[in-house]
């Protein structure tokens, strides 16, 4: 074969691997896909709302994140969260999906919603972590996240103050007594 049909053939090889999506998602790919997931996440926390992340999770990790600041909504509170430094560990392909570890430190705080007043102390953490990504919609998303080790927690744990009566949306006491009485043969 002459070189110059050679190199053809060597470069068709590798864009029909290419195409076949044998060669999957770099770790370069899956970095920058982590960094976006974890400014989106801070976003989330502080305004209370999970969708700023939803283009960046799967559908799973969404549910997850749906009762994680659910919680805190219900509590009156938001999680004031500062990625304060984020190293790439490791990187691994394992069937269709790519596995990062980090090694992150955090601060927090949380922060009563309309007043912006810390509640609780402050805690600076330090985590290893594991991402598993993986191909959805033709995007590259966060499927999972666990910790790989034990989180190093600055501060103590303190229960959050929260009626489970009226947790993810129940109606409060003092909103229903505010509602009108419905209208007598008015049922459904």
């Amino acid at each position: 074969m002459k070189k110059g049909r050679h190199l053809a053939f060597v470069a068709a090889l590798a864009a029909l691997s290419a195409c076949r999506g044998e060669e999957g998602p770099s770790g370069e790919d899956g970095r920058k896909v982590v960094s976006s997931y974890l400014a989106k996440l801070v976003q989330a926390y502080r305004a209370s709302d999970e969708e700023v992340v939803d283009p960046l999770v799967t559908e799973r990790l969404g549910r997850k994140l749906v009762g994680l600041i659910g919680v805190k909504r219900d509590a009156g509170i938001v999680l004031d969260a500062e990625l304060l430094e984020i190293s790439f560990v490791g990187s691994e392909r394992r069937g269709g999906a790519l596995y990062l570890e980090t090694r992150e430190r955090w601060h927090y705080r949380d922060r009563r919603i309309g007043t912006g007043e810390q509640v609780g102390s402050e805690s600076t953490d330090a985590y290893r972590m594991r991402y598993r990504l993986v191909r959805e919609g033709g995007a590259l998303k966060v499927d999972e996240v666990e910790f790989v080790g034990e989180p190093q927690v600055g501060r103590k744990v303190e229960p959050m103050k929260l009626d489970r009566r009226t947790a993810h949306g129940l109606p409060r006491p003092e909103d229903e007594a505010a509602a009108p009485a419905p209208k007598p043969g008015n049922d459904p």
